[in-house]
């Protein structure tokens, strides 16, 4: 099973921004096939350091320690060792003025808008957050 997640929620919306990469890690633990595509305010989580100064609004969010919360990058990186793919829109990441350089380095592309929408026309499932 394919399926893609649209990523719009951002810094603007923190309390929206683990649940979708907390999904997409169990979904792939699930031998589905899971790209998150990440527009609008979605594409400022890909900024080196920004999601890592983001904790959810869920108090149950810890670490495997136990003892500090964990933050949106600690959720995205669960998603990326489950095998979840990350691309942005690259129209997003130019409105922005975001070079490559300053995104996260588990990004594992920029692509157009028009990518997007044929991957969606091809998934078995599309999810918005």
């Amino acid at each position: 099973m394919k399926v893609i997640i649209l990523m719009t929620s951002g810094p603007k919306t923190p309390w929206r921004c683990a649940s979708p990469f907390y999904i997409a890690a169990l979904m792939a633990a699930n031998e589905a096939e899971v790209e998150v595509f990440f527009n609008m305010d979605g594409t400022n989580l890909l900024k080196r350091g920004v999601a890592q100064r983001i904790l959810p609004a869920e108090p149950n969010c810890l670490s495997p320690n136990g003892k500090k919360p964990k933050t949106v990058y600690d959720f995205m990186k669960d998603a990326k060792q489950a095998g979840v793919k990350f691309y942005s829109c690259k129209q997003a990441v130019d409105s922005l003025g975001l070079t490559r350089e300053e995104l996260i380095e588990e990004l594992d592309g920029i692509v157009p808008a028009s990518e997007f929408a044929l991957r969606a026309m091809e998934a078995d499932k599309v999810l918005t957050f």
